[in-house]
């Protein structure tokens, strides 16, 4: 077995005619999380375009994100014209939503992402993917309670 590591679709992108968005949503999520390190954010950026790439290729899959990467998810989605590019490109012309699903986001389901990610060569931080923290969102407070969305993958509809 190799210990080189592919780099996601999603990676690539971020590091190629998205890395302005990569960057504003690293600066995003240090904003709304001082306790980050700049290492740690970039991380969390990388680990949550392999996830979205395993979402784009397998879309009923049920990929779970830690509540950290989470956070990147929601900067992603305030961006909105960006995050449609981005996605789309990603997918081919779909959309990953960002909504609630009853079963999303427990411990074993992010066990389940992080051998996803292994088995596709991406490989997958310790750091980033402890998984005893599986995303939980409640509202507009996206931490502590009900789960989070699971990926949901749909044709992306562009609006003027």
């Amino acid at each position: 077995m190799s210990d080189t590591l592919t780099r996601s679709r999603g990676a690539e992108l971020l590091d190629g005619e998205f890395a302005q968005y990569a960057a504003d949503l690293a600066a995003d999520v240090a904003k709304e999380n001082p306790g980050f390190d700049w290492e740690y954010i970039t991380m969390l950026v990388r680990a949550w375009a392999d996830w979205a790439t395993l979402v784009a290729d397998d879309p009923d899959s049920g990929y779970a994100l830690t509540a950290d990467m989470d956070e990147v998810w929601h900067a992603s989605v305030l961006r909105t014209r960006r995050y449609v590019s981005f996605m789309g490109e990603l997918t081919g012309g779909r959309f990953i939503h960002h909504e609630p699903a009853p079963d999303y986001g427990t411990p074993g389901m992010v066990r389940k992402t992080v051998d996803a990610l292994k088995a596709a060569g991406y490989g997958a931080e310790a750091k980033v993917w402890f998984a005893s923290d599986a995303a939980s969102c409640s509202g507009s407070d996206c931490r502590p309670a009900a789960p989070c969305p699971g990926g949901d993958v749909a044709p992306l509809v562009l609006v003027a």
